[in-house]
């Protein structure tokens, strides 16, 4: 159960680290937003994205490390050794019988996904902008995702309501970023709507529905636990405006306020870029932007499956019961 929590956690969501031309190549499609590809078309001649897409299992963190300080994108040294920091096991031994290690390690190597290689693009960090890569809180903002973060590895729980996220897989505010465990998801296109289903393990899933017929936005009282989508293409781009957040999304800092704009580009058959916008302006000072490559999966193989880890999951009666003995021991000191 503590090793699901810190996997879960924002050591993030690739493949394909190519080296050298490789590198400038991905990366200038994204700055080209795929102007030199023509996607194959719907019946109702829209650019077609259906298919399943994932980042992978990278190791590439949200924000920039301070060892890259201002350096935008990895060097091969950079890579080879970052990789190898990571192929190393975690999980290869036993730890001392009865102890928090030996819990931890009961969700060993093979049944957790986690981050071996840099994301494709090379870069130092998933935020494109800021320049500097770090997000960019304001003062309520920092103090929101500090909290939210305390809770998050917390092994104390009042109520239910408490772990709601962990164990009831209700983690997912913004596909892709919100966590990196492999994240998988599935586009379908209508005339009048794209569908998004979007599972990343134990974090979470979700049906998202894109209304593509030129409706505005809910009202501001309704509130949708996946915002509210509309879209629109712009070229082959697909842009999807995201408000009506409710008030118990939590994303590093933000809450009801998030307003999201994500920007899906194909570059090439197996790839898209993906770009996501994300404002609060009580939570962050400006705008800030990650970048994303997507990669094409089989769908012969069809390998995207529900987690539903809340459903027969005892680890949220066991946390509430500890704590009760826990209370029951100071109470008596």
């Amino acid at each position: 159960m503590l090793n699901r929590k810190s996997s879960a956690g924002i050591a993030i969501w690739l493949v394909l680290a190519a080296a050298g031309p490789g590198v400038a190549f991905v990366h200038a499609q994204s700055e080209s937003d795929g102007a030199s590809y023509t996607p194959d078309r719907t019946p109702w001649d829209e650019p077609d994205i259906q298919g399943i897409w994932s980042p992978g299992y990278i190791l590439t963190p949200l924000e920039r490390p301070e060892e890259f300080a201002d350096q935008e994108f990895l060097t091969d040294e950079d890579v080879a050794a970052l990789e190898e920091r990571a192929s190393v096991p975690r999980r290869d031994q036993r730890a001392e019988a009865g102890t928090v290690a030996d819990v931890e390690g009961a969700y060993n190597e093979a049944y957790t996904g986690r981050g071996k290689e840099v994301v494709s693009t090379r870069r130092t960090s998933l935020i494109a902008d800021p320049p500097d890569g770090k997000i960019p809180y304001t003062e309520r903002g920092q103090a929101a995702a500090t909290a939210a973060r305390a809770k998050f590895v917390s092994e104390i729980a009042d109520n239910p309501e408490d772990r709601r996220d962990l164990d009831r897989c209700r983690g997912v505010s913004i596909p892709f970023v919100s966590g990196t465990s492999g994240t998988f998801s599935r586009v379908v296109q209508t005339p009048d709507a794209i569908m998004i289903y979007h599972e990343d393990g134990h974090i979470g899933g979700g049906y998202r529905t894109v209304h593509m017929d030129g409706r505005s936005h809910l009202p501001s009282h309704i509130r949708q636990w996946l915002g509210d989508s509309v879209g629109s293409w712009e070229g082959n781009t697909l842009v999807v405006d995201t408000t009506n957040f409710t008030d118990q999304t939590s994303f590093h800092g933000s809450g009801a306020g998030l307003h999201m704009v994500e920007r899906f580009t194909p570059v090439s058959e197996d790839l898209i870029m993906y770009r996501v916008t994300v404002t609060d302006e009580t939570a962050w000072t400006q705008p800030w932007t990650v970048e994303l490559p997507l990669h094409r999966i089989d769908n012969q193989e069809n390998q995207i499956f529900e987690a539903a880890c809340h459903e027969g999951n005892y680890a949220l009666t066991s946390i509430l019961a500890g704590a009760r003995v826990l209370e029951g021991r100071e109470s008596t000191r």
